[in-house]
């Protein structure tokens, strides 16, 4: 399945780029799965999904969340202001 990520603030420091469009392993289906699937590409990048939000075509989702082929998966981290 082919998505495009999105990535931001902190994120697409770690990332090295903005967004990406990947081809996600065939057991790659939901949020929780893409979170492995990164995890095991890029592991430092991985360390700081913890606190990440997931959304997909611009609606926020959770783990259990499925993938669809040629979704937009932006990857959020909290922000801190005041």
């Amino acid at each position: 399945m082919r998505v495009r990520l999105l990535y931001f603030a902190a994120l697409r420091d770690q990332a090295g780029c903005s967004e990406e469009d990947v081809v996600l392993d065939d057991d790659v289906r939901t949020i929780r799965d893409l979170r492995r699937w990164i995890t095991a590409r890029a592991p430092a990048l991985g360390e700081r999904l913890g606190s990440v939000r997931f959304a997909i075509d611009e609606a926020f989702e959770d783990d259990a969340a499925a993938l669809h082929e040629n979704a937009t998966v932006a990857l959020i981290p909290p922000v801190a202001g005041g």
